[in-house]
């Protein structure tokens, strides 16, 4: 451990001998809440791979649909394109 950890829980045990001990079981419920967060933390989030597309490739999209217009048409207009 690092001398600031070292440090920073010597600060905490003194706090805590400060602490009347009616409210350790609040200091405790806390300090149990934390640990239980870093577990749930732990545990792996699985990653999205998303395509990505080149900037150059999404130029052509733009303005291929308005706003209230025929969506048969855009559809037709798209693959007509390719």
């Amino acid at each position: 451990m690092s001398a600031d950890v070292l440090t920073m829980k010597a600060t905490v045990l003194q706090v805590l001998d400060e602490l009347p001990a009616e409210r350790l079981t609040e200091v405790l419920d806390f300090v149990l809440f934390l640990n239980t967060r870093r577990r749930e933390n732990k545990v792996a989030v699985p990653t999205l791979n998303l395509p990505t597309v080149p900037a150059a490739h999404l130029m052509p999209l733009s303005g291929l649909i308005a706003w209230g217009g025929d969506a048969v048409a855009d559809v037709e207009r798209l693959y007509d394109n390719e």
